[in-house]
């Protein structure tokens, strides 16, 4: 049985210091999320719908998540 851990959502500053370094600048949370955890609910499109930019930089900043979805 294969078995993904995760969390809905990557970017809460209140995670700093605990889940993140304490001078994790937001840009940076993706990349290190994805170095602990195997997968991520990106819940970004119930706020609003990521820009183009947004989606193309997903692979590169998680380069350990072999499948995305949005």
């Amino acid at each position: 049985m294969r078995v993904l851990v995760g969390t809905s959502g990557y970017s809460y500053k209140e995670w700093k210091g605990n889940f993140y370094p304490e001078e994790t600048k937001p840009q940076d949370m993706l990349r290190l999320y994805a170095e602990r955890l195997q997968t991520v609910e990106i819940n970004n499109t119930f706020y609003r719908m990521p820009s183009e930019k947004m989606l193309l930089d997903w692979p590169r900043l998680a380069t350990r998540f072999r499948e995305l979805v949005a």
